[in-house]
């Protein structure tokens, strides 16, 4: 079976940020691990603290009842509560555990908001420079990415989105 020209076109585009990673772990070995900082992927460069550690060994150890189970579609109500909480005390803005969607990174969290907010046909409008994958992200949902270039200081160009027709 073809794969359409479309998907084709995508997985050409879409490559860049896989040839970036790959770049990475090339300077990585003719360098050293400690002098090249790989962010193509979104990967965490630093280590998770000991406790991260020590929490998840005792879970395993004495694994709560359903742990194993699906969540609700927004994520576990105490997480979306404690979050909501930790929100409200960094903004000072009130914020509960229903205003809060938990995703699988970044990438979830776009698809979330562009499949609540898209209807086919609409823009949406990027700043340069983006993650690649934007453009795919609101192709799934029907729309499509308008992209404004950064200022001379490689900013966002706030003159540059007033340009642009409305």
């Amino acid at each position: 079976m073809a794969v359409s020209q479309k998907i084709r076109n995508f997985m050409e585009q879409g490559s860049w940020i896989r040839r970036m990673f790959e770049e990475g772990i090339e300077l990585k070995r003719q360098f050293g691990d400690e002098n090249v900082f790989d962010l193509s992927l979104g990967n965490p460069v630093i280590q998770p603290p000991q406790e991260f550690f020590d929490e998840l060994r005792r879970i395993a150890n004495d694994p709560a009842p359903g742990i194993h189970r699906y969540m609700p579609n927004a994520g576990y109500a105490e997480t979306r509560a404690a979050v909501a909480e930790q929100l409200s005390t960094e903004t000072g803005l009130d914020f509960t555990a229903d205003e809060i969607v938990m995703t699988c990174g970044a990438g979830g969290a776009l698809n979330v908001v562009l499949k609540t907010l898209l209807d086919p046909g609409d823009e949406v409008v990027i700043f340069s420079p983006f993650f690649v994958e934007y453009h795919f992200y609101a192709d799934n949902h029907g729309g499509s990415c308008r992209v404004v270039p950064p200022d001379e200081n490689f900013l966002p160009d706030m003159q540059a989105l007033r340009k642009f027709p409305q």
